[in-house]
């Protein structure tokens, strides 16, 4: 059987403008390596692993 649970949070406005900065910035990660990989796959090359994307784009 599997559990589910649902948790609610109610940020101050100071944590609403952090989280709102952090989930800003993992759009841009997310979106840059978005990029990078439809870049590589129109050359016909092949799929960077997880830890590559990593090392390039969050380090």
């Amino acid at each position: 059987m599997k559990a589910r649970y649902k948790y609610r949070i109610y940020p101050n406005k100071y944590q609403q403008a952090k989280l709102a900065q952090l989930f800003g910035c993992c759009r841009v990660v997310w979106n840059d390596s978005l990029a990078y990989c439809n870049e590589l796959y129109k050359q016909g090359l092949k799929k960077p692993s997880n830890a590559e994307l990593q090392k390039q784009f969050i380090t």
